[in-house]
C-alpha cells in the first residue's frame, strides 16, 4: 500500500510538517509506501517534502490529507478516486490575521471554506483534537477519528529539571502571531517583572507570521520591560531544547489553539505550565496545567509567581505533565493512525 500525504504548507519548525515526516518514518515501519507533498513550502523545509505539483497517484493509493490552510488545486485533488482520509488540524480564525497578516489570513479563509467540500468528500474525517472534531461533525461528518499530534519529544534532548533560585525565566514557544497573544504575554510579564521578580527574564520563541509584526512585539518588549524579553526564530531542535531547559515556568495565552505541541514539549522538560483555556488547551494539558480564564493581567502574574515559588506545586504539575505525556505517547498515537488508514481504505472500497 501506498500512503501519500498532502499538506496545505511546509515548513521547518511547522508542528504539522514535523508530524508528517514522523507519520512517514511510521509508514515505513507498517512496510507503506508514498510520498509527501505541499501547497507551499517554505524555504530551509525538509527537502524530502515536495512540491504538490509533482504529485502522481496510482487509483489505489491512500491520501491523507493534512488541513490546516486554503491550498490551491484541493478541488482536482478530491475528484480522484483514491481513498482519501482527512486529518483536520484546526483553521486559524481570519479575523485575528487580517489587520497584522492579510495573506495568511486569506489562506486560513479559503482553508475554511474549503472544509466543508472535504469533509463530503473523503471517506473517513479525523482531527488532531476532540475539539477539531466537534467542528466536522458541524460540517456533516457522520463519524469522526481523534489522531493527537504525533510528537517525538526526544528529539529536543533529555530533561533537566530547574531548580528555582535567582532571576527566573518565563517562556513561551509558539508562531510569532496575534493569536498567539505574545503581546498579552509581555504585558503579563512586565507587571510580574515589576511587582515580583525585579530580574525575571521572558523568552518568545517562534518564526514570525510577518516581519512588521515581530517588530512591533520587539518595540512593545522595549516599552514595557528593557532589556528583559529575547525574542528568537529559527532555532535548532538542540537549541529550543536549551531554552526549555533554562524555563521555569511556560506561559501560553493563545486565544486559539487546534492542539498545541508546546505544551507537551513543557510537560517533557517538566515546566509548570500556565495557559488559558482557548480552543483544545484543556484537552491537551488536562490536569497537568494551570488554567486560567481571567482577563486581570495582574491575577496572571500572581500565578506565573506561584508557579516560580511554590515547589510543591511544581512537583505535583510534574508528575501529573509526565502522565499525561504518556497518553499522547507516540506509539499509541501511531496505533490509531494506521486504524484510520485502514479504515479509509475500506470505506472506498464499500463506495
Amino acid at each position: 500500500m501506498k500512503v501519500h500525504q498532502i499538506l496545505s504548507g511546509a515548513g521547518r519548525h511547522d508542528a504539522i510538517t514535523n508530524e508528517a515526516l514522523q507519520f512517514r518514518s511510521r509508514f515505513r515501519e507498517f512496510g507503506w509506501g508514498g510520498a509527501d507533498h505541499a501547497a507551499r513550502i517554505a524555504p530551509g523545509s525538509n527537502g524530502s517534502i515536495a512540491p504538490l505539483a509533482r504529485l502522481t497517484v496510482a487509483s489505489d493509493d491512500v491520501l491523507l490529507l493534512h488541513h490546516s490552510a486554503g491550498a490551491p488545486g484541493l478541488g482536482e485533488l478530491l475528484r480522484l478516486p483514491n481513498p482519501k482520509l482527512l486529518l483536520y488540524h484546526n483553521v486559524t480564525p481570519p479575523e485575528w490575521l487580517w489587520d497584522r497578516a492579510p495573506v495568511a489570513a486569506f489562506r486560513c479563509a479559503i482553508g475554511l471554506e474549503q472544509l466543508s467540500e472535504l469533509v463530503q468528500a473523503v471517506d473517513v474525517a479525523a482531527a488532531a483534537s476532540s475539539f477539531s472534531a466537534a467542528e466536522l461533525r458541524s460540517l456533516g461528518a457522520g463519524r469522526t477519528e481523534v489522531i493527537p499530534l504525533l510528537v517525538d519529544t526526544s528529539r529536543l534532548g533529555p530533561p533537566a529539571i530547574r531548580r528555582p533560585g535567582g532571576s527566573p525565566t518565563v517562556l513561551f514557544v509558539g508562531r510569532l502571531s496575534p493569536h498567539k497573544r505574545q503581546a498579552e504575554v509581555i504585558r503579563v510579564f512586565s507587571l510580574y517583572r515589576r511587582y515580583r521578580a525585579p530580574g525575571a527574564r521572558l523568552t518568545l520563541v517562534g518564526d514570525p507570521v510577518t516581519a512588521d509584526y515581530a517588530a512591533g512585539l520587539r518595540r512593545l518588549a522595549d516599552t514595557l520591560a528593557p532589556a528583559a524579553v529575547t525574542i528568537e526564530s529559527s532555532l535548532s531542535e538542540a537549541e529550543l531544547g536549551d531554552r526549555y531547559r533554562s524555563a521555569d515556568v511556560f506561559l501560553c495565552l493563545s486565544a486559539h489553539e487546534g492542539f498545541c505541541v508546546p505544551l507537551l514539549e513543557a510537560f517533557h522538560f517538566g515546566v509548570p505550565v500556565i495557559a488559558t483555556p482557548k480552543g483544545a488547551v484543556p484537552e491537551t494539558t488536562g490536569d497537568a496545567a494551570l488554567l486560567v480564564d481571567d482577563t486581570d493581567r495582574a491575577v496572571v502574574a500572581e500565578l506565573l509567581d506561584l508557579a516560580v515559588r511554590d515547589e510543591s506545586l511544581r512537583a505535583a504539575l510534574r508528575t501529573r505533565g509526565e502522565a499525561r505525556l504518556r497518553s499522547y505517547s507516540p506509539d499509541a498515537v501511531a496505533v490509531r493512525l494506521r486504524a484510520a488508514v485502514e479504515s479509509t481504505v475500506a470505506a472506498a472500497a464499500r463506495r
